[in-house]
């Protein structure tokens, strides 16, 4: 088979990594940069040493016969009619995270996919992170026998007021619902989800903003959930001016026969036993030696090429948004929230702000 040819939309700040996936990995070529800034696009493209078509517009793009698959890195709210312009065009489509900004929209991309026969996949690269990864792996081979809880704490920068309006999707995204919870939390439920095996079934949420009111709607949350086995995951992310980062900020994976401390980010795990004899863990070779984000587009590469299963198929990103959505509905009613999430839930997208910001120019 030929190398894919890939085209990127939209040109921020994670198109960047995208771009160098398809301009290293066998198998696959940067064709073409697309931002709505017809400028944006054509100096991203002579800055890549691949030198891509440069487009203003999707549908250029679309029309591009040298694209066969299209990485989506527009705002979350923006992803479903993109995607579904690419599955109509014949366009395999890489989706960043978070999938979509509500349910209903996430089922119209796996339609419009299955319905034109392309493949989706969505962009929850932290559980392929090497640490994540051998975790995982050690879960699997039994070495804390059966995970029974996950325990996560992050950090953040907030966005206050005194910085100004900016053209980040932080903002848009907010400004149409979906704000940390969604945007971030989506990748901390996945891979709490990979630890367990289990997917969550009732969820409880404080959602807070201490710094950031009027620029995005959350920057704080504490969010718990049970799951269909019965393990508890709790997720919590904290957001200062400052964005400092404790050391101890990880997961913490408990099983009947010990526990797995993993500081992706730093790719350190430390596992527990005995109480508190503690050893740390090396991660195998074969995963230290590629990043997350490169592994997931390889394994779509070659889901493409051999037609087989992605490796985050569109329902099972749809469950990481579900989860978000119930943390909305949840701190907002002050209960607990059962999922599955019913149809009169699919056209929300969470809360909205007090007023909606315009990006700056």
């Amino acid at each position: 088979m030929d190398d894919l040819g890939y085209a990127v939309i939209g040109c921020g700040r994670v198109s960047e990594r995208h771009m160098a996936a398809a301009e290293r990995l066998p198998g696959m070529r940067l064709a073409a940069v697309v931002d709505s800034d017809p400028e944006k696009a054509r100096q991203v493209a002579s800055e890549r040493e691949s030198k891509p078509a440069a487009y203003g517009d999707l549908d250029q793009a679309l029309a591009d016969g040298s694209v066969d698959v299209v990485v989506i890195g527009v705002p979350t709210h923006l992803h479903r009619d993109v995607a579904i312009a690419a599955a109509q065009a014949g366009k395999h489509i890489y989706c960043e995270k978070a999938m979509a900004a509500g349910m209903g929209q996430c089922r119209d991309m796996i339609a419009a996919a299955a319905d034109n026969g392309v493949k989706l996949t969505v962009g929850q690269s932290t559980r392929f992170q090497p640490a994540c990864a051998m975790v995982t792996r050690l879960i699997d081979r039994g070495v804390i026998g059966d995970v029974f809880a996950v325990d996560a704490q992050f950090a953040t920068f907030a966005e206050p007021p005194s910085r100004g309006a900016t053209d980040s999707w932080r903002y848009q995204g907010g400004a149409a619902g979906n704000g940390h919870v969604i945007n971030f939390g989506c990748h901390y439920i996945d891979t709490a989800r990979a630890f367990t095996g289990q997917d969550p079934v009732s969820v409880s949420a404080y959602i807070g903003n201490l710094f950031s009111r009027g620029m995005i709607y959350e920057d704080q949350f504490v969010i718990t959930c049970t799951c269909t086995e019965g393990a508890i995951v709790s997720i919590s992310l904290f957001s200062s001016e400052a964005g400092t980062r404790a050391p101890s900020e990880a997961y913490t994976v408990r099983g009947t026969k010990g526990i797995l401390d993993v500081a992706w980010r730093a790719r350190r795990i430390t596992l527990v036993r005995e109480e508190t004899r503690s050893e740390a863990i090396e991660i195998d070779e074969d995963l230290a030696a590629e990043d997350g984000f490169m592994c997931l587009h390889r394994l779509f590469r070659q889901a493409i090429e051999q037609d087989t299963e992605v490796p985050v198929t569109g329902e099972d990103a749809m469950k990481n948004v579900e989860w978000g959505l119930a943390a909305y509905l949840s701190n907002e009613q002050r209960c607990w929230v059962d999922l599955p999430l019913g149809p009169e839930h699919d056209d929300f997208t969470g809360p909205v702000l007090e007023r909606t910001i315009a990006p700056s120019r």
